[in-house]
């Protein structure tokens, strides 16, 4: 793609506070630096960018697309009731099991991290060294009318938007956080997880409001992964986590994303907005084929509070 295809590049805002949607960008061909250097600021100022039809043709080139970013992640525990795909760094975000079928509700396994995603979250929160950014592309969807949209919340205006007298409570609290708080939130009656004690399993430590460095601004990093906080008793630690989430999780900062057609592309930066998965009439019955590559945070918060040596052995970002 030459410089005629670069100038062509145009960023429509999708949100009063946050989202846009890029237009003019084709990656059947890869991207080059100046279109990648536009797109990045984009996600960096806008948090989520939305690529319709980006065409990227099949894994290997979504792998290779998300490199540009930093070190992708790569999946160390694929679980057996999930399709096994080409690149380990790609994640099976679809409603099919591991013949292809369309998941039904019989599929404990599978509905129980289907519904874990439906809760607010950031990926990657849950472990040592968190994500940065998300990229999820669109293989084959429903019809548009039976659902299936992704949500973004913009937690950096929410943040804003706090009274002084909040910010100065929470500026320096450090939040614990376990991938099996949100399944057991999400899942209670589920064999799986009832029996769990979330505080026996692995958990980490990151800032309760990071700065989001590539533009200074701070942000809730309010996820669904986040059990308690450090150093206060845990029912009074959660019920904060619970007025912070529900600030928001307000319509204000909310956009939702509606898939379109194979070939959509969303990109957003785990370090400043958090997201959700949205259920529909099309599960059980239509094919829903959602890819997804997590890059790994290098920014000063990356590690959060916690041993980067534990982040070598870390689990997967859900």
């Amino acid at each position: 793609m030459g410089s005629s295809q670069e100038s062509q590049l145009r960023v429509e805002p999708l949100h009063p506070t946050f989202a846009c949607e890029i237009h003019g960008l084709d990656l059947s061909n890869g991207i080059t630096d100046k279109e990648f250097e536009q797109l990045q600021k984009a996600v960096h100022q806008y948090g989520v960018v939305v690529v319709r039809k980006a065409n990227l043709p099949d894994d290997h080139a979504h792998v290779d697309f998300s490199r540009r970013f930093g070190e992708v992640e790569k999946s160390k525990y694929r679980n057996p009731h999930m399709r096994s795909l080409p690149c380990p760094e790609i994640f099976d975000i679809s409603n099919l099991d591991e013949k292809g079928e369309v998941v039904t509700h019989s599929n404990e396994k599978r509905t129980t991290a289907i519904r874990g995603n439906a809760l607010w979250h950031a990926d990657g929160s849950f472990n040592p060294r968190r994500t940065y950014v998300s990229c999820l592309r669109a293989v084959d969807i429903p019809p548009k009318s039976m659902g299936g949209h992704t949500e973004y919340a913009d937690a950096r205006q929410a943040y804003e938007d706090l009274s002084e007298e909040k910010k100065a409570k929470i500026k320096d609290l450090v939040a614990i956080h376990s991938f099996y708080h949100n399944r057991k939130t999400a899942n209670p009656d589920s064999p799986l997880f009832k029996d769990i004690n979330v505080m026996d399993m692995p958990l980490a430590r990151h800032k309760l409001v990071p700065i989001h460095h590539p533009t200074g601004r701070p942000m809730l990093y309010v996820t669904s992964y986040a059990h308690h906080i450090e150093g206060m008793a845990i029912e009074e630690g959660q019920t904060l986590l619970r007025e912070l989430s529900d600030h928001a999780k307000q319509p204000i900062y909310v956009f939702e994303h509606h898939w379109e057609s194979p070939g959509d592309l969303a990109i957003w930066d785990n370090t400043a907005v958090l997201h959700r998965a949205t259920s529909g009439d099309y599960e059980g019955k239509h094919r829903r084929d959602m890819r997804r590559t997590c890059v790994m945070d290098s920014s000063p918060d990356a590690y959060g509070l916690n041993d980067p040596d534990l982040a070598k052995n870390q689990a997967s970002s859900s």
